[in-house]
C-alpha cells in the first residue's frame, strides 16, 4: 500500500477482506498518501485483520507522531 493514496489503499484492503485504520485503531486514512503499514504485505493476514496505514498529509498521521520543538516563551 505504501505510495498509493489513502481511498485506493484502504479500497484495496476492504478488497481483501481485511480492515483499514488509521495508527493506534484510529478511523481510516481518507486523505494523503501512505508511507508505511503493519502487517506489511506479505504477512498473509487473515481475513478480518486490521491493517494499519499511516499517511502524510492527515490528520492522524505519523508526522502528527513526531514531537516538535517547543516554542520559545515570551518574555513576562
Amino acid at each position: 500500500m505504501v505510495g498509493l493514496n489513502a481511498g485506493d489503499a484502504c479500497d484495496i484492503v476492504r478488497a481483501a477482506g481485511l480492515v483499514p485504520y488509521g495508527p493506534e485503531y484510529a478511523a481510516e486514512p481518507t486523505s494523503g498518501t501512505v508511507t508505511e503499514q503493519r502487517p506489511v504485505g506479505t504477512a498473509g493476514a487473515e481475513e478480518g485483520t486490521a491493517v494499519f496505514l499511516w499517511t502524510r498529509g492527515h490528520p492522524d498521521t505519523a508526522d502528527d507522531l513526531v514531537p516538535r520543538p517547543l516554542e520559545e516563551a515570551s518574555p513576562v
